[in-house]
């Protein structure tokens, strides 16, 4: 497979999406978010969306990323990078619901249960965002580049010390407080820890992509 070329300045996790481009698709790396970060798309403006000096004074770094959504935070949790092969014509929504179909039945497999699609690009449970995920659409090959964040243990308070409420919403969020709008497995009662989602993320989700 032909080396991706993105344009602009480096992004977040684009060395993962070069190193994956170049491997027998679908490629799925999943792995553990440790750290609180920001992360922001194209079409965000940092000052609208993110406390950046509570970021500066608390050294809670800011990257930007290729690929659609909103503005983000990462913390403890799962992070899953796809990429899945050329678009073949379908549309971003398509994809999405053909990846989070598969994440759902893996999630169903670990007894997490009651995970729906909500919105465009969200998985929740009760009506409350458990994960958020952005897609690139690369036209040098043309293949599709996916990026989520599955909250597991994340400290959903923090997201009101360092992210303004958004600018643009998903109808379901309803307006919202970050706190009230996200939760989190653990939250849910599920005491399913990172390691176990990462092990059959990374085992079994390309399986399920074909």
């Amino acid at each position: 497979m032909k080396t991706p070329v993105f344009p602009g300045l480096p992004k977040k996790n684009d060395a993962l999406f070069i190193y994956g481009a170049r491997q027998p698709l679908p490629f799925v790396y999943s792995y553990e978010q440790e750290k609180t970060e920001i992360v922001y798309g194209p079409a965000c403006n940092p000052e609208n969306e993110i406390y950046l000096r509570r970021c500066l004074e608390n050294s809670i770094p800011v990257e930007k990323r290729r690929g659609g959504g909103g503005t983000v935070m990462l913390s403890p949790g799962v992070i899953v990078t796809l990429i899945v092969g050329t678009r073949n014509g379908k549309t971003p929504v398509q994809i999405f619901k053909h990846i989070h179909k598969s994440m759902i039945l893996l999630l169903d497999e670990l007894g997490i249960d009651t995970v729906e699609q909500k919105g465009i690009s969200d998985l929740a449970i009760d009506n409350r965002k458990i994960l958020g995920s952005s897609l690139y659409l690369g036209s040098n090959p043309q293949l599709y580049y996916y990026q989520s964040s599955l909250m597991v243990q994340s400290d959903s308070s923090l997201m009101l010390r360092y992210l303004k409420h958004p600018p643009k919403e998903p109808d379901y969020r309803k307006n919202r407080s970050h706190d009230n709008f996200c939760t989190t497995i653990r939250q849910q009662g599920f005491l399913m820890n990172i390691d176990c989602i990462l092990s059959l993320f990374n085992k079994k989700l390309a399986s399920l992509l074909y």
